[in-house]
């Protein structure tokens, strides 16, 4: 039976991900990851100004003076080959008759040893002539049977790796005054002056900070597991769900299309009817035309040669029957003329007056997205959701209520740059030009304020009556429900001099916040957990003031680009997921965007500051509609933005909070 160290070490441990072949020189990156010292070095002659990003994980990696040579050396991976190595690949002790090959002597023979240092497989004669070398006898020897069982699993691991770079002796110390691994030597050398201990004593000690915190990261790693699972129903259902709306949609619009082609054989069927009855009365109209026509000529004819050819007395003797024959012609012709008249109609189609397109859309219908819950939220404290939506419909929203002035005294501000609605359903406001916070009621009356050390960027609100406030170089300074310092998350890794701007709190209760172009994802505790953003290539390109960071009920990360006019939305795992908006005044465009919010649909509410309105794009980026602006709302350069319990838009632009419903 294979050990349990043997089923759980796989080529990824063993092969660099890079040259795809065995570690020759492993060196180990800050986020863990090894590869060879070689396939480093040429990677980073590729990059511009000497920069290194790791090659699986890409993030940025700070080299020491000395180069990739200088990162620690992997050596736990030559230990980890010799575990895997305990069998044959592909074979085991029950498949193969004859047992693994001496290493040593190499001609065959069935070894029935193994050598720990040496990490050799030695057969009888080998281990006999082994044995008998002084600098072998210390040598920890086992079996084969014990290998191949997991028996010798503690010897494997005893076994010592590391061995000091400057003489080559096994590293037994630690010293805590320059937190290395040292060796004998050193201690009575360069490190005699400094404080340290025996390794194992060290080990033991950083062991039980490294499990603690293990725990944690295991049980991030379980959450993360159970969302991915889910995310994979999701999407397999997304597109069932993507080809069933298709189908209903087309079986609509053949509905549609049936009727539409009923209603226009009625009305060409009613034509047809209306035609075929008109037809009727102009033959029969015409008929008496020409019988009227006929006599009026035969009228006037007798008439003609009468008065022509006859004499005094023919003309005397039919001149009464004349006479009224010509009245009577006469009268029948107006009479025509008359009843014509009153029969002529003019035919005319009448479309109906509202757009035929709108028309035939609502009665496709529309597609509606409803978010649902992907993942049970884990124990801890999450931001403050709004449970309310904006409306996608063209109703307008009314200002109810402005309060605020320039100043620094109660109820004035300069300068809010974020918004947030506590669960009690305070505002909180950032006072960036007084250096403070303002509590606000839910109507916008003063509570209270809270001085600070510096000028705060932005705010976010936690279920648990905490605050986050950013903009104190890379610090975020978590306040309690009495507005004190409870304790400070420092911000490591940031590539640039810079403060920490937007902030806000995942359903996972991860805190995303961004430095300059960077942005950061933290554990609850304030560990690192990744970093993406770049400021000079690909999709992850992002400008070097990123006002407001805001995540959405699939912990999707929306980052406000105020410089570059642009939403970027990226994964929880910071993969880019899509871009909205582009520089202009248009539908969908934007100029300095600066705070961005969603509400309980996903819905993202952005303060288009230099157009002067609030824009509303759809969970997927697509524009909807503007829903305040300068024109309707008399609204001037917005910058922070809050959504409140009871359905408020709250808007703060340079000295005034303006409240609309």
């Amino acid at each position: 039976m294979a050990s349990k160290a043997f089923s759980d070490i796989t080529d990824e441990f063993l092969v660099c991900q890079v040259c795809l072949e065995d570690f020759k020189q492993p060196k180990m990156l800050p986020c863990l990851h090894t590869f060879c010292q070689s396939c480093l070095e040429k990677l980073l002659a590729t990059e511009p100004v000497g920069k290194l990003d790791c090659p699986t994980c890409r993030q940025d990696v700070s080299l020491p003076r000395n180069g990739v040579q200088g990162l620690k050396s992997n050596f736990l991976v030559g230990k980890l080959r010799d575990i895997l190595q305990q069998q044959p690949k592909g074979e085991t002790s029950e498949t193969r008759e004859d047992g693994v090959p001496c290493t040593v002597c190499q001609v065959g023979s069935s070894a029935q040893f193994y050598c720990v240092e040496c990490t050799d497989y030695i057969c009888q004669p080998c281990n006999d002539m082994h044995g008998r070398f002084k600098g072998n006898r210390a040598h920890k020897v086992v079996t084969i049977q014990d290998l191949q069982s997991g028996q010798a699993a503690t010897e494997l691991r005893a076994r010592e790796t590391s061995k000091c770079e400057d003489h080559n002796e096994v590293n037994k110390f630690y010293c805590d005054t320059c937190h290395r691994v040292i060796c004998l030597h050193c201690v009575v050398t360069a490190h005699k002056d400094h404080q340290y201990v025996e390794i194992e004593k060290a080990a033991e000690r950083e062991g039980a900070k490294i499990k603690a915190k293990l725990a944690t990261v295991k049980n991030t790693a379980d959450l993360h597991e159970k969302w991915v699972q889910q995310l994979q129903l999701v999407k397999d259902e997304w597109s069932s769900q993507v080809q069933r709306t298709e189908k209903q949609i087309r079986k609509q619009v053949n509905m549609i299309i049936e009727a539409a082609k009923k209603v226009g054989n009625d009305r060409i069927g009613q034509l047809r009817a209306m035609n075929a009855a008109r037809e009727k009365q102009m033959e029969a109209a015409m008929e008496a035309a020409e019988m009227d026509l006929a006599s009026a000529r035969s009228c006037v004819q007798f008439t003609d040669n009468v008065l022509e050819y006859g004499s005094p007395v023919e003309v005397m003797s039919v001149a009464g029957e004349l006479t009224g024959r010509l009245d009577q012609t006469a009268d029948d012709k107006s009479a025509g003329k008359a009843e014509m008249t009153k029969h002529l109609m003019n035919l005319t189609f009448e479309p109906p007056t509202r757009n035929v397109e709108q028309e035939v859309s609502k009665l496709v219908g529309g597609i509606k997205q409803t978010a649902i819950p992907m993942l049970s939220s884990p124990p801890g404290p999450k931001q403050v959701r709004p449970n309310v939506a904006i409306a996608k419909g063209g109703a307008s929203l009314k200002l109810i209520k402005t309060v605020g002035e320039k100043g620094s005294g109660d109820g004035q501000f300069s300068t809010p740059s974020s918004l947030a609605v506590t669960a009690e359903g305070d505002i909180v406001l950032t006072d960036s030009g007084n250096s403070r916070l303002l509590i606000l009621d839910k109507d916008g009356s003063f509570r209270e304020k809270v001085d600070l050390s510096f000028e705060p960027e932005c705010v976010a609100a936690l279920t648990n009556g905490e605050l986050l406030v950013t903009g104190d170089e890379h610090k975020i300074h978590v306040l309690d429900k009495q507005g004190r310092e409870s304790r400070v998350i420092q911000v490591t890794g940031a590539a640039e001099i810079g403060n920490t701007a937007g902030v806000a709190v995942d359903g996972l209760g991860r805190i995303i916040v961004t430095i300059r172009y960077q942005v950061f994802v933290l554990s609850p505790s304030g560990g690192a957990i990744l970093k993406f953003g770049d400021k000079v290539k690909g999709q992850q390109q992002l400008d070097s003031f990123l006002h407001v960071a805001n995540c959405n009920s699939s912990n999707q990360i929306i980052i406000s680009d105020h410089r570059n006019h642009k939403l970027k939305i990226f994964g929880p795992a910071g993969r880019h997921l899509f871009t909205s908006g582009s520089f202009g005044s248009g539908p969908g465009q934007l100029s300095n965007p600066w705070s961005v919010i969603t509400d309980s649909e996903d819905n993202i509410i952005v303060a288009d500051k230099n157009n002067h309105r609030v824009s509303l794009f759809s969970r997927d980026g697509t524009f909807i509609r503007h829903v305040l602006t300068w024109e309707e709302h008399g609204l001037t350069t917005p910058l922070a933005l809050a959504l409140t319990h009871d359905g408020h838009l709250v808007v703060a632009n340079w000295y005034s909070i303006k409240i609309f419903a």
